[in-house]
């Protein structure tokens, strides 16, 4: 499911935002929740997927037709893109400007599929913490 997301995330950056997601060139890596977690923090905590310039995305096994998670994989894709292209924002702008990218998409998306309450990153969140625990 990865591999058909993929392409679709990158073409909804390229018409969205400032970003070429055409420069795009790292691997996106599945690990399970306990993988990811000591990789991340040593041991458990709440993270769902990072970035690392080393070795690419790291992202927990989700079902990514669902949007909330697409838009996990979305934010991790605009970090990627922000180093490439050498963003000089200090670390919060880049976290910041992740963040306002995701919550586009997802109000883009909600409206595109018609749905009856649209989804924003607070609702997201609040559906994902029961993929943390």
């Amino acid at each position: 499911m990865l591999t058909n997301i993929l392409p679709f995330l990158l073409e909804w950056i390229t018409i969205n935002t400032h970003y070429d997601a055409s420069i795009f060139n790292f691997k996106v890596i599945e690990l399970s929740k306990n993988e990811l977690q000591n990789l991340a923090c040593g041991g458990k905590c709440p993270i769902i997927a990072f970035f690392s310039p080393e070795r690419g995305i790291l992202i927990s096994k989700l079902d990514f037709e669902n949007i909330c998670n697409q838009s996990i994989l979305l934010h991790e894709i605009i970090h990627a893109l922000q180093y490439l292209s050498e963003s000089n924002l200090v670390d919060a702008f880049k976290e910041k400007e992740a963040y306002q990218i995701q919550n586009k998409f997802l109000m883009e998306i909600s409206i595109k599929e018609e749905l009856i309450d649209s989804l924003n990153l607070k609702k997201c969140r609040s559906l994902q913490l029961n993929t943390l625990m």
